[in-house]
């Protein structure tokens, strides 16, 4: 019989006993299953949006831009607001409306767009809905696993999102070629519905307390979540971190084709095999971490972001097509590593009526960061050329991670 047997058969869970990140516990395993289908439908429904401004309405480049700008900005600049409800709601119901209202999005793209106009309104509905998914997922965590468990519970959902982030574009293309861009929308809406379903009957754990009730505006409550941010050195150390390793990773955007095409003159499709390997990488380290979780001490931040930048220029340093795949899984590794220590620091160092717009920050400065990166990139690699440009980007990770080495924030993860 296997250790960790996926469906146990016999095995019961009081509803008060906080969620085990195992598979032998059917709440969390449910879970997991509906963060792996709710990533795919929503990687799916991206990339459709993408294709229905460009060949439903036959757009300009600069429309497809405006529509992808409609998906994206909300969740960048919204979020710190939308914590403030996360917080005074609490994360699971904050959460299950935020998927329900995606899924009503979702319905409407499939249904209701029939101008590029109307697509463009919609997506910034998608987008404000993904504004409150985001950071309510992120505080969920630590109201449904104990202290301990934390880790390795942020481990397996990232290994599940990013597993939605390989699979998404195939089955986005597969919904496509069988039913149209339609499908691919009507697909996303379901598994948000889904998403909906498993989240919310997960016990709460009530030494937490009740969520935040509310003690003013809501430009109050978002200005006290800025200023918790702002105030606390450690909370400043995780953020600059992570902004630094997301400046690096939108540069890669730009980065990893133009090595493939330039120095390594190899067909597009080798990008898409390289991407493969990094996504391989990061599955494996998510299984791997809550087994490592005893081991990793208070320099884990650092030494995961450093890992990140010199495994980035392991990747793209070298003209050896199979040195570039190991780099490119190392690459994963590293950054499952850092996404998973990241957001259980955040989710520690936070107070618990404050989760919710601690990360709404941090999502906002993330999304900056990782947005600065894509014309940083070609500027820099215009001048240096795409390797020197490659190692220069991947300079920003190990700078980032260097620059708190000595002075981790703390508690340690």
């Amino acid at each position: 019989m296997p250790a960790f047997p996926l469906w146990p058969r016999r095995v019961r869970f009081p509803a008060s006993r906080p969620v085990l990140p195992s598979f032998t516990d059917p709440r969390f395993a449910f879970l997991l299953a509906g963060q792996a289908v709710n990533s795919i439908g929503s990687w799916a429904s991206a990339i459709a949006l993408w294709g229905f401004a460009a060949y439903r309405f036959d757009a300009s480049p600069v429309a497809v831009s405006v529509t992808i700008v409609c998906w994206a900005a909300p969740s960048a600049v919204l979020s710190p607001l939308l914590g403030v409800y996360v917080d005074r709601l609490g994360p699971k119901r904050a959460l299950v409306a935020g998927y329900l209202a995606a899924a009503g999005a979702s319905l409407g793209l499939a249904l209701a767009a029939g101008s590029l106009a109307t697509l463009d309104v919609l997506a910034v509905a998608y987008g404000t809905t993904r504004a409150l998914t985001g950071p309510a997922a992120s505080a969920l965590p630590p109201r449904v696993v104990a202290p301990g468990d934390l880790l390795a519970a942020n481990s397996l959902l990232g290994g599940a999102a990013t597993a939605g982030q390989v699979v998404g574009p195939l089955a986005a293309s597969t919904a496509l070629a069988v039913s149209g861009f339609g499908a691919a929308f009507v697909v996303d809406a379901v598994t948000y519905l889904i998403g909906a379903a498993v989240v919310a009957p997960l016990p709460l754990r009530h030494e937490l307390g009740p969520a935040a009730t509310s003690r003013g505006s809501w430009s109050t409550e978002l200005i006290d979540g800025l200023a918790a941010v702002a105030r606390d050195r450690a909370l400043r150390l995780v953020v600059r971190v992570s902004a630094g390793v997301a400046l690096t990773s939108g540069a890669y955007l730009v980065v990893e084709p133009l090595y493939a095409r330039q120095v390594l003159h190899r067909p597009p499709s080798q990008f898409a095999l390289f991407e493969a390997a990094a996504g391989a990488g990061s599955i494996l380290a998510s299984l791997a971490l809550p087994r490592l979780r005893d081991r990793l001490g208070g320099q884990a931040l650092a030494a995961s972001a450093v890992g990140y930048g010199l495994a980035a220029c392991m990747f793209t340093g070298t003209v050896w097509v199979p040195v570039a795949y190991a780099g490119a899984a190392a690459w994963g590794i590293a950054g499952a590593v850092f996404g998973t220590v990241a957001v259980t620091s955040l989710q520690r160092l936070a107070p618990a009526g404050m989760h919710g717009r601690v990360m709404g920050v941090a999502a906002t400065v993330q999304s900056a960061a990782d947005t600065i990166g894509l014309p940083l990139a070609g500027a820099v690699v215009a001048v240096l050329g795409v390797r020197g440009g490659a190692v220069a980007l991947a300079a920003v990770a190990v700078a980032a991670g260097a620059s708190v080495a000595a002075t981790p924030p703390r508690p340690s993860p």
